[in-house]
Formats: structure tokens, C-alpha cells, sequence
């Protein structure tokens, strides 16, 4: 039997207290929900693809690059290489083209030849560092190559998982501004005024080049994870070398001639475009990997 005293020292003790118990539970259940919301996110496909990019990417900084500022349009250019290959392996493991926008495809198509024409034969627009002595004329070259295979797989291959229906929007309407905008609108980096228009209009073009892709989102109601993936890729790409091209735009203007003095502020705000014209389905698609819900959910907002 207890005292008096003992019950009183029992009853009043820390670890008698309700609100000793009440806040060791709510503790735990907070581990508890923060260990489970790191599993989910762990396990989700976002997590996969970009986890295993970063390790590559560092892998690619540590031995071909010099550390230069510049690396980062080289690493734009694989970024935007992975985000094609991820395409085309999706496309040949399903043996299905469904949700890709074919106009998308063909213009990126253009935007690679335009720009190996100003970094192949030329060396105005490539990385001090040196992976501009070759990687990122490869990795422009290998996108190419993929962006071709998806159009192949398009047009031929996988043509009646292809639905053009949903894949409405004229491209030649972004192709030809851009080709216009283009021919007044140029740097002088390569001194040779067809490459440096083709550099431009790979430039301008590639900043509205992901527009048929949203509309067909919206014309399908959903979003396959593998075209989201490689949205994201290309905004990621775009963002670093807006990076790029923000700190030396100035490099790109003429400050002798009245139209070409404001060449580096367009071209900073064409790739500014992309980033805002992409703004909400970047927000959604952040959203869902954070939360481990599949990209597919990406336009379903009551549970994104």
C-alpha cells in the first residue's frame, strides 16, 4: 500500500503525466508520418529518374569537365539528352508512342540541326570549358539522333499508337516566327551570318517548342509519365542556360548597331518565356514527386 506521500509523488511524477504520454505519441506519430512521406517519395518514378541522373551528371563533371562557369551549357545539353533518351526507351519498352506530340518532336528536330550548324563547323557558342572541346557538340548530336527515332517511331514504327487528334497545334506556327524573329534578331559570335541566324533560330524555336505537348495534355485530360519527365527535363535544361546566358548576354549584343545593341536581352527573355510558359506544370509536377503521387495525377488538382 502507499502513503500519502508516496501516491502524491507517484501521481505528479514526469513520467505519470498525461501530457508526458500525450507528447512522446505525438512525437512518434510525426517520425512515423515523416518516415513514411520519405518512402513514398523514395519509391515514386520522379525519385528514380532524377536520383540516377544526378549520379551520371556528377560522373560527367568530374571527368570531362574543367570547371568552368561554361560547363553549365554543357550540362544543359545533357540534361536536354536524357530527357529525349528517356523517351525513346519508354517508347520501345511499351512498343507504344502514346502521349507523345509528334509537332513537339519535329520541331526540336530543327532546333538541333540549327544549332549543330552555328557549334559544329564554328566556335562563337561553345563552353570555355573543356567539354565544349567535344561533349557538347555530341550531346547535341546524340539528341538529335533521338528526336529523330521518336519521330521515326511516330510517323512509322508505332504509327497507330499515335493519335492525332489530340495533337492539334499548327507547329509551323511557332516555326516561322521564329525563323522571322530570327533574321533580325541574331548575335555575331561565329561571324558568318548563316550560322548565326541558325544559331538564333534554334534558340527562339526551342523556347516555344514544348507548346504542343501541354495542348495535347489538355486535350487528353492526363499526363504519361514519360512525357512529363522529359518536360521537366527541358525546363530544367532551359533554367540553366538561362543561368548561363543571364550573366554574359551582354557578350552576345553589338553596342555599335541599333537592332543588335538589344540581341543578349531578347535572347535572355525567349529562354525566360519557356520557364513561364512551363511555370504551372512545373509547380504541379514538383508537387506531385514531393508527394510521391504519379506524374500521370499531374492534372487531376484534387490530388495534386
Amino acid at each position: 500500500m502507499y502513503s500519502d506521500n508516496q501516491y502524491s509523488q507517484d501521481q505528479y511524477s514526469p513520467n505519470n503525466s498525461p501530457h508526458s504520454h500525450s507528447g512522446y505519441g505525438d512525437e512518434k506519430k510525426e517520425h512515423g508520418d515523416f518516415k513514411s512521406t520519405m518512402t513514398r517519395y523514395c519509391k515514386s518514378e520522379g525519385a528514380k529518374v532524377w536520383g540516377g541522373f544526378t549520379v551520371f551528371v556528377l560522373a560527367i563533371f568530374y571527368f570531362f569537365s574543367s570547371g568552368d562557369f561554361s560547363f553549365l551549357l554543357t550540362l544543359s545539353s545533357i540534361v536536354s539528352m536524357f530527357s529525349f533518351l528517356m523517351v525513346v526507351v519508354k517508347i520501345e519498352s511499351a512498343r507504344s508512342v502514346k502521349g507523345v506530340s509528334l509537332k513537339m518532336m519535329e520541331c526540336y528536330i530543327l532546333v538541333f540541326l540549327g544549332r549543330l550548324c552555328a557549334i559544329v563547323p564554328f566556335e562563337g557558342y561553345l563552353p570555355f570549358d573543356k567539354s565544349g572541346d567535344w561533349l557538347y557538340q555530341v550531346c547535341e548530336f546524340v539528341g538529335f539522333c533521338l528526336a529523330c527515332v521518336i519521330v521515326y517511331c511516330c510517323r512509322i514504327k508505332y504509327t497507330s499508337g499515335y493519335n492525332p487528334a489530340t495533337d492539334t497545334l499548327n507547329h509551323l506556327w511557332l516555326i516561322m516566327p521564329a525563323f522571322a524573329v530570327s533574321l533580325i534578331f541574331h548575335p555575331n559570335l561565329n561571324n558568318f551570318l548563316p550560322s548565326d541566324i541558325a544559331w538564333a533560330f534554334a534558340l527562339y524555336l526551342e523556347s516555344v517548342a514544348v507548346l504542343p505537348q501541354l495542348f495535347q495534355f489538355m486535350k487528353e485530360g492526363q499526363a504519361q509519365p514519360h512525357t512529363s519527365h522529359f518536360l521537366f527535363a527541358q525546363a530544367v535544361s532551359k533554367a540553366l542556360s538561362f543561368i548561363f546566358w543571364a550573366s554574359s548576354f551582354s557578350e552576345l549584343s553589338n553596342p555599335n548597331h541599333f537592332i543588335k545593341s538589344f540581341v543578349g536581352n531578347w535572347v535572355v527573355a525567349m529562354q525566360l518565356v519557356q520557364l513561364l510558359v512551363m511555370g504551372d506544370f512545373i509547380y504541379h509536377y514538383i508537387r506531385c514527386v514531393s508527394k510521391g503521387i504519379p506524374v500521370s495525377q499531374l492534372l487531376c488538382s484534387d490530388n495534386v
